[in-house]
């Protein structure tokens, strides 16, 4: 089966893209403001969600202005063992192509609708963070609103962690 690809032709220089997936200013601005972000190959991102672990990415390698590959070691079991590639091309020197592959996530799993449109909307934030400075990570729920979202958290992943 084949994995989720997506191709996105970005207006932002090639650097600029390359720091917004390599940072935790970057990273923070774009996925989920809930993280613990590494620079450095063997590092590893922890991703959360309603202040609940989401995955964890240890950084396989990082070539600058290339390439950027995570792997999932720790949240979803759909998840674990995938491998997260951002394959970057400089079209000029304001335009920056981005092949973005989750290598693992195939139509054959059960989560695969939900996260391809996941990533799809995330990487509509990424081109929207290096386009124009726009943040549109997630930011948890406070209040009874995040005690009541971290509760539907739980139940959610219990299918995804088991």
């Amino acid at each position: 089966m084949n994995s989720y690809i997506k191709q996105v032709e970005l207006s932002a220089p090639i650097e600029e893209v390359y720091e917004a997936i390599t940072t935790e200013k970057g990273i923070k601005s774009w996925w989920t403001v809930d993280c613990d972000v590494s620079t450095e190959v063997g590092g590893v991102h922890s991703f959360r969600f309603e202040r609940l672990l989401f995955n964890s990415m240890k950084i396989v390698d990082l070539v600058p202005s290339e390439k950027v590959h995570w792997t999932c070691i720790e949240g979803w079991n759909e998840w674990k063992g995938t491998d997260v590639v951002f394959k970057l091309r400089s079209i000029d020197e304001r335009k920056t192509s981005v092949e973005f592959q989750h290598i693992g996530l195939t139509p054959s799993l059960s989560c695969y609708k939900m996260c391809s449109k996941g990533w799809d909307d995330t990487l509509l934030h990424l081109q929207q963070y290096v386009e124009n400075g726009e943040t549109n990570a997630h930011v948890p729920h406070t209040g009874l609103k995040g005690v009541l979202s971290r509760s539907a958290f739980k139940v959610f992943t219990r299918q995804y962690t088991k």
